[in-house]
């Protein structure tokens, strides 16, 4: 084992928060520079190597202790000095490997605040239960992001978890039920969050549910639903039959009719029916032409009724067969083509298929995470390459409404991305990558609309949870609102500011105050109020806002030395 301090030694401040994190990916990278920037922690990072590609990039964050093990055990936890440590985070990819790791040290350190990053959330129940420990998953955490730049929204309409407040357009609800202004979403490259002139704000938090747009509301999946796909099929390969052998059925009634005085027309029909479907029964005093328009309609039942059964049977026949190699999805429309199934693809498709909007789903591997969760919701699966133009079209890429595209590798997501504009100019393209320079300029050079790295995402919620908040997420085209509440420090920087100091355009905006005998002040109260030690504030703001805000609840007035101001 060796521990190794990347870049220049800092002296140890008791008074600063310590963490531990376990992993060498993208987020154990993102969460260590969060929470030592934007949050001035001290951070040691358990990983296995320094030479893999994140190993280096965690090595280069000033201040940050390395621990190298092969895995998180007790040895490596009394080097990172767990036992000292305000929380743990385990974000490994190995769902069973960080199970281990964090019952491991829940022993060593029952008080300790343990977060766990996991995809299969029926693995969590069990350290749900465990004091102090969290499970969060990525992907389901980044998923609202991705969903809503496929749907071309700023932000799919949805309410908070508490049921006070709800993301709407202005114009869904009336002027006195805003209670903040989120975004200018109307012109420019990116939305302008949080704006100072409040009034100009096309998405809003408000007091009350908004009135759901038509697209909001769930809808049968023309293509999604096999029995409903046959059902469709089913009609259009018989209503011909039908069609004549009802004109045959009205026909005959007439002549019944009008060759039989007295005879209802309702009569007649009903004789016909009979006749087609069981056989006539003639009577003695029948005259000619009844007897043979009956005769007719018993060669016809003969004919047309086994001709019948036979459309139905083969309608359902091919129709299951088209649904089962791939080739049934060519014929849909309006539908969002996703994919990677990976921990992120299947939550996205889970959120697609929960606004009512229809997918169809690509992977290369039948063993890839999502598969069953597709296979459960019976949206139609293709496995192949995305990259390759037949895949594509086989998915009706040139009928779609949107192509997402969530694999693991920037590369494939690019090469992916770009067949998919060169079978369609105007194609709504939306892009998982990790790297934010690069994304910025694939945006520039393809026109193609690009979402954040599933880290840079999730990141802010782990750091929350490791701080011991609970945050909400609003995605704002690549951006994405945080809403948190937080309690107001003794001796604190905030015991010292007004309620209109916590109005910072660009950065937080007041949503509620609650006092210190529980009664919640509306984002109304005077800007003049002045803020107390142990009363909360709800607030909604950019992760640097959300940080600059945490730490002056908690700091003193000289303790925010280490925040890093900018997005």
């Amino acid at each position: 084992m060796e521990v190794a301090e990347a870049g220049p030694p800092v002296q140890p401040d008791p008074e600063q928060r310590r963490f531990v994190i376990c992993g060498d990916d993208s987020l154990a990278y993102r969460l260590a520079d969060e929470l030592t920037n934007r949050h001035s922690g001290q951070v040691t990072v358990i990983l296995r190597s320094r030479t893999s590609r994140y190993g280096r990039r965690i090595a280069r964050l000033p201040g940050v202790r390395i621990i190298l093990a092969e895995r998180p055990d007790v040895d490596a936890y009394q080097a990172a000095q767990v036992g000292s440590a305000d929380a743990l985070a385990l974000v490994d990819r190995n769902d069973v490997a960080n199970i281990e790791a964090a019952l491991q040290a829940h022993d060593l350190h029952p008080t300790l605040r343990i977060v766990v990053r996991m995809f299969n959330t029926s693995l969590s129940q069990g350290l749900n239960q465990l004091p102090y420990c969290t499970v969060l998953s990525d992907g389901a955490l980044a998923a609202p992001a991705f969903v809503s730049a496929a749907v071309g929204q700023a932000t799919p309409r949805h309410g908070l978890r508490d049921g006070t407040m709800f993301v709407a357009g202005r114009h869904e609800v009336r002027e006195d039920e805003v209670v903040c202004g989120l975004a200018i979403t109307g012109y420019g490259e990116e939305p302008e969050v949080l704006p100072a002139q409040q009034q100009a704000a096309d998405l809003v938090l408000a007091a009350v549910a908004p009135w759901r747009p038509e697209a909001s509301r769930r809808r049968p999946m023309s293509h999604g639903y096999p029995l409903g796909t046959i059902a469709g099929r089913v009609w259009r390969r018989i209503r011909l039959v039908l069609g004549i052998f009802s004109g045959l059925l009205l026909g005959a009634a007439a002549v019944l009719a009008l060759s039989r005085p007295g005879t209802t027309w309702s009569q007649a029909f009903f004789d016909a029916v009979l006749a087609t479907l069981g056989g006539a029964d003639v009577e003695p005093t029948a005259t000619g032409v009844e007897k043979a328009t009956l005769v007719v309609l018993t060669v016809a039942s003969i004919a047309l009724i086994p001709f019948l059964t036979g459309a139905v049977v083969d309608a359902v026949i091919k129709v299951r067969l088209e649904v089962a190699d791939g080739s049934l999805p060519r014929r849909a429309s309006g539908h969002v083509v996703v994919v990677g199934l990976g921990g992120v693809g299947s939550h996205v498709v889970e959120g697609l298929h929960g606004l009512g909007v229809d997918v169809i789903a690509i992977d290369r591997s039948s063993e890839a995470r999502g598969v069953s969760a597709v296979r459960e919701l019976r949206i139609p699966l293709i496995i192949g390459d995305a990259s390759r133009r037949e895949t594509l079209l086989a998915a009706s890429l040139p009928t779609s409404r949107a192509l997402v595209v969530l694999t693991s590798d920037d590369v494939t997501n690019l090469e992916t991305a770009l067949v998919g504009r060169a079978v369609r100019a105007d194609l709504r393209v939306v892009l998982r990558l990790f790297d934010g320079d690069f994304a910025d300029q694939v945006q520039r050079a393809f026109d193609l609309t690009i979402s954040r790295s599933v880290s840079y995402l999730a990141v802010p919620f782990f750091a929350a949870r490791m701080l011991g908040h609970e945050l909400e997420a609003i995605p704002v085209a690549r951006r994405v609102l945080l809403v948190a509440e937080t309690t107001i420090g003794e001796r604190s920087i905030l015991s010292r500011l007004t309620a209109g100091d916590l109005r910072r355009p660009g950065e937080a905006w007041l949503l509620r105050l609650t006092n210190r005998v529980g009664s919640q002040l509306p984002a109304t109260v005077a800007d003049g109020r002045r803020l107390r030690p142990g009363e909360k504030v709800t607030v909604v703001a950019t992760r640097a806002g959300l940080a600059r805000l945490m730490a002056e609840a908690a700091a003193r007035p000289d303790a925010l030395r280490h925040i890093v101001p900018h997005e």
